[in-house]
């Protein structure tokens, strides 16, 4: 073995070839690929430690691996991932399992029986969609918005196999990052492979961007549009951060007026902004969630996952920012959402919060008026005009009303 290459090298290259794998895992691809890329994932996932032991072994660093692979390693998810290498390679190729959620977007949401597949039985996402143009047309409606949700589980269990795979995946690196640290080598190929590694999109992409295909369907033409989407991420998981960090940055108002200002500063420097959430929860951090779409779809969605997440991630105010088409009501009768863009009188700048002890904000700014500071100053230390908010915010809405109700 060429001795310019450093003790990781072999591990590193081993979990580069499992996420290589898994990179090309997606919920349209066939069951016969999808199948064939978790097996060789399971597989150069577990050589990763095969090929890191022999590279460690007669050394100083053995005895901190061990160490580090029983903190990281050992538990539930790394012991299936053991048992399905070992099935993979002598039993069975890996048995999967597609589930698909059809919800549909009204007042309230509309969940459809969950349909379930296998290698034996697997339709195109298309074939289904196509399927229920009957039955929206049969709402009378000017359009239906829905999502199609894929889940994957190995078969005859109940564990959702997208989150054993990103632990699995993360405990993994930690394991890896703390080895490097401890041998403190330079090899210019680990390097590059850790570089590889980082802009790989699996296990760093939103679950939604990866799994979920936004909808609507225009009844009065008889058609299908499929959502473009695109999501603002910084690092992995949730970025929560300490809400003194905005304090700092703005000292006065209060985090409404705190959170106005800063999206504020950002639509008059590039005239545009993307619609932004931001999450506060009980411990003083918040989280802030930037997305874009093409289709109203994704908003009603996004803010039916966040409602979702409340009461277990202990959530106790939600802000949003978004630009917004006024338009005349007498205008709009009887047009879909892409026929009422061009009867547009005015585009403002919204800004919605709610909390949980249900009080309600809001304010808007005109776009055309958004350089001039007396005219920000006159919104902003108004009085919250209309205590209402959008229909798509009425899932948060209606889960703190239920929080607030059951805690009494």
């Amino acid at each position: 073995m060429n001795n310019s290459r450093g003790l990781l090298y072999p591990a590193l290259h081993k979990f580069y070839s499992a996420l290589n794998s898994l990179e090309k895992f997606e919920k349209g691809t066939n069951f016969f690929d999808n199948i064939s890329y978790l097996d060789n994932f399971f597989s150069e996932y577990r050589n990763v430690t095969f090929v890191l032991q022999k590279s460690l072994a007669n050394t100083l660093f053995m005895p901190t691996y061990e160490k580090l692979r029983d903190k990281y390693l050992v538990n539930q998810v790394g012991k299936w991932f053991i048992e399905k290498r070992n099935e993979v390679l002598k039993q069975q190729p890996f048995n999967l399992e597609k589930r698909i959620v059809i919800n549909i977007y009204f007042g309230q949401t509309l969940s459809l029986p969950e349909l379930v597949f296998t290698i034996d039985d697997d339709v195109e996402i298309s074939t289904i969609v196509d399927s229920l143009r009957t039955t929206f047309i049969s709402f009378g409606q000017l359009e239906v918005m829905f999502s199609a949700e894929f889940l994957f589980y190995e078969y005859g269990h109940s564990e959702d196999l997208y989150d054993n795979l990103i632990f699995g995946i993360n405990q993994m690196k930690l394991l890896l990052a703390d080895m490097k640290n401890q041998i403190n080598q330079d090899c210019k190929l680990s390097d590059e492979l850790e570089s590889k590694i980082e802009v790989m999109n699996f296990y760093k992409v939103p679950r939604d961007m990866l799994f979920v295909d936004d909808y609507v369907f225009y009844c009065k033409k008889g058609y299908f549009e499929k959502a473009s989407r695109i999501a603002i991420r910084i690092g992995q998981g949730q970025i929560r951060v300490p809400i003194e960090n905005l304090n700092k940055v703005y000292p006065t108002g209060d985090l409404f007026n705190k959170f106005e200002m800063m999206h504020l500063v950002i639509f008059q420097m590039g005239k545009s902004l993307l619609p932004t959430c931001m999450i506060l929860y009980s411990d003083d951090t918040f989280e802030l969630v930037t997305f874009g779409f093409s289709i109203k779809t994704t908003l009603y969605r996004k803010f039916n996952e966040i409602a979702k997440r409340l009461e277990v991630d202990k959530i106790v105010s939600i802000l949003f920012v978004s630009e917004m088409y006024i338009y005349d009501k007498n205008d709009i009768n009887n047009l879909d959402s892409r026929e009422r863009v061009e009867h547009a009188k005015s585009e403002i700048l919204a800004f919605y919060m709610i909390n949980n002890h249900l009080a309600i904000k809001s304010h808007s700014y005109d776009t055309k008026q958004i350089d001039d500071f007396k005219y920000i100053g006159s919104i902003m230390f108004s009085k919250s005009s209309e205590q209402v908010l959008p229909r798509y915010m009425n899932p948060v809405m209606q889960e703190f009303i239920r929080l607030k109700t059951n805690f009494k």
